[in-house]
């Protein structure tokens, strides 16, 4: 525990006055892994600390909240930075150096990876090479400061929360837990690199007897290698954090088959029917936006009728779904499957029956304006209504994984209904209903998975991962077939921070393509539209099923360690190639692809976490073909891939013994 009791861990002012420099009582209680620490100052803020430490990973993480212990209103609370650490360095031995030339051993180094911005580079890190053009990765230098921030409000918007400080073979890898608006400073010193993290904008008073909680962080140092660092941190979330493997919930995420929630129900059970009679082993049916509401219209697609004004209406359409979907419920189960469901309870369009019902339920633009509404879950009135009506569709549709988007910036709105003396109260009062809206679900339905999205990928954070999985990383993957690029470098960029995420094959099958999308988790497009045939071809459908059939093989070891073989690229003429690999189980994969227009035939890549001693046997996945290789000359000379055609995707598979 001394990580803890070195470091002040917070920081705050209170009426004008560092919150070190006033009396306070102060109390510890310690445990094997956990710290404990309770300040009072002023006979009425009473801030409590709770540290812990993940003793097999070296990691520590803490939460602060704070609690107005009298009968009138604090004073004011301000420059609140909810962790405040440091990271020692070392100066460089030749300090006339040149600026563009550092030393490789005294170089500081941070990296701080895009959000998601619909790009390929989103939660891009790069840990072992400078690459001017991506401006995730910094040189620190000293006397200066950066600042980092998400945007709108949702916590990996732009901006991701992840972070990466790395000196010579010593480095520290770090996130904050808070899935709204968090801030985050780096000041480089003579001897120390300082960090803080908060809630971007906090100034207020605590009402009497008023109760809060602020963002979390998670802290790992490390010395080695910056690749082993990111394994030892995915190894962190899937076992400490992830709900997946956890009470009821399975060990892996799902693989679904996807249909677009405006399809009536006849022909979503028909699909359904059509998936089993195919032996397509997909686990759950993923039923999308559009299922619910009013609407009379026959809305083919997502980009046909007026399904999206009727969002925040969550009674199931009886004009395509007569029977309240059960129907399709029944069915899926019947084959085999669970059910997954499209929910957006947070953005609420202005017309429908809950907003004029509960006008004051809502946070709503300024001018009046505007076609949606914010459900405030600060509100208590508000967070039951949710609640039950959340509650109530789970357990009436058998949900096996309820699905949670966000297709809107809240920020705007939080701060307008703040007052001066109470800026952030909205900001937190909301993100502490969501967390408590999660846990409350998973505490009532144990088998129940929450898959995050938020526009695709805009709300992931520590806080989030704990609760729930990204089924659908990025909005990249909206175009019904988005270039398979995305897919292949995200499962890089992703994958340096999370586990487990889930991807898209879209709406046309190639064996490329499907490859391209194996992750954590996967969903099949094909069956998504009525625009889009399933189950005519039967050849077609019998390469899906074979291509289904090697991604469960495959799903499994993307919960372990990762090598990137490859920079993250958007460029057509290189090869894409990532190694995962499963010390627990001493085998792995390795994935390898040639782009459409890459001129050369082979390519050589230097394996990770090679046994030197140890011999290596690949299996090619499309011949059979069976190879021996001694790990040491996989350490020291690599391994050779040849692909003879242009876009096209190969998969070994690997074991090795003593």
């Amino acid at each position: 525990m001394d990580f803890l009791k070195n470091h002040k861990k917070f920081d705050l002012f209170y009426e004008k006055k560092s919150i070190w420099d006033l009396k306070t009582i102060c109390e510890v209680r310690e445990n094997e892994n956990a710290l404990v620490s309770v300040y009072t100052a002023e006979d009425r803020l009473k801030i409590t600390n709770v540290a812990r430490k993940y003793e097999k990973f070296g990691a520590y993480e803490w939460v602060n909240h704070l609690e107005n212990i009298g009968e009138c209103p604090t004073e004011i609370i301000s420059e609140l930075w909810d962790a405040v650490f440091s990271f020692p360095v070392e100066d460089d031995p030749n300090p006339k150096r040149q600026a563009y030339i550092p030393d490789r051993e005294t170089e500081v180094i941070f990296h701080a990876p895009f959000g998601s911005n619909l790009s390929v580079k989103e939660f891009y890190v790069n840990t072992d090479h400078l690459e001017k053009w991506f401006p995730s990765r910094y040189h620190l230098e000293k006397g200066k400061t950066y600042e980092y921030t998400a945007s709108g409000g949702r916590s990996s918007d732009e901006r991701a929360p992840f972070f990466h400080l790395r000196q010579g073979d010593r480095g520290i890898i770090f996130a904050i837990g808070w899935t709204g608006q968090w801030r985050c400073s780096v000041t480089r010193g003579e001897h120390e690199v300082t960090i803080r993290t908060k809630i971007e904008d906090t100034h207020f008073r605590l009402l009497p007897k008023e109760a809060i909680r602020t963002s979390s962080v998670l802290i790992m140092p490390y010395e080695g290698e910056a690749i082993d660092a990111q394994n030892r941190w995915r190894r962190l979330i899937r076992e400490e954090f992830s709900p997946l493997g956890k009470g009821e919930r399975p060990k892996n995420a799902p693989f679904s088959m996807q249909i677009w929630g405006g399809m009536p129900s006849e022909i979503m059970i028909k699909r359904a029917k059509t998936a089993k009679k195919h032996n397509l082993p997909v686990e759950y049916f993923w039923v999308d936006a559009g299922w619910y509401g009013m609407y009379t219209e026959k809305c083919i697609d997502e980009f046909e009728g007026k399904w999206g004004s009727y969002t925040g209406d969550w009674r199931v359409n009886p004009h395509i779904h007569p029977n309240g979907m059960k129907d399709v419920v029944r069915e899926v189960e019947s084959l085999g499957m669970k059910f997954l469901l499209w929910f957006e309870p947070e953005r609420v369009m202005r017309d429908t029956p809950i907003v004029c019902e509960h006008p004051e339920y809502f946070l709503d633009p300024v001018n009046g304006r505007g076609e949606h509404k914010l459900l405030d879950l600060g509100n208590p009135d508000a967070w039951q209504y949710c609640y039950d009506m959340l509650a109530n569709l789970i357990e009436d549709l058998h949900i096996s994984c309820y699905r949670q988007d966000f297709n809107m910036p809240p920020l705007a709105l939080w701060r307008q209904k703040d007052t001066e003396d109470r800026r952030g109260i909205t900001e937190i009062k909301h993100i502490m209903g969501l967390y408590r809206l999660w846990d409350a679900l998973l505490a009532r339905f144990p088998h129940l998975i929450i898959d995050n999205c938020a526009s695709g990928g805009k709300r992931i954070d520590i806080e989030t991962l704990r609760r729930s999985i990204p089924l659908w990383r990025s909005d990249r993957m909206c175009q019904a077939n988005y270039p398979e690029i995305v897919t292949q470098t995200h499962n890089v960029t992703f994958g340096a921070w999370i586990p487990c995420s889930g991807t898209s094959t879209g709406r046309h099958f190639d064996p490329y393509r499907i490859r391209s999308a194996y992750a954590g988790g996967m969903t099949l497009n094909y069956s998504y539209t009525e625009y889009t045939p399933f189950g005519e071809n039967v050849e077609e459908m019998a390469d899906i099923r074979k291509y289904c059939e090697e991604y469960l093989r495959v799903r499994p070891y993307f919960a372990e360690d990762m090598y990137p073989l490859s920079i993250p690229s958007d460029a057509t003429d290189v090869w894409s190639a990532v190694q995962f690999d499963r010390p627990s189980e001493k085998d792995g994969i390795l994935q390898v692809f040639r782009r459409e227009h890459a001129p050369y035939e082979t390519a050589n890549y230097m394996l990770g976490g090679i046994v030197k001693d140890d011999m290596y046997t690949f299996t090619d996945a499309d011949t059979g073909e069976r190879f021996a290789v001694c790990g040491k000359d996989l350490a020291e000379k690599g391994m050779t891939v040849r692909i003879a055609e242009k876009r096209c995707a190969k998969l070994y598979f690997y074991s090795h013994k003593d």
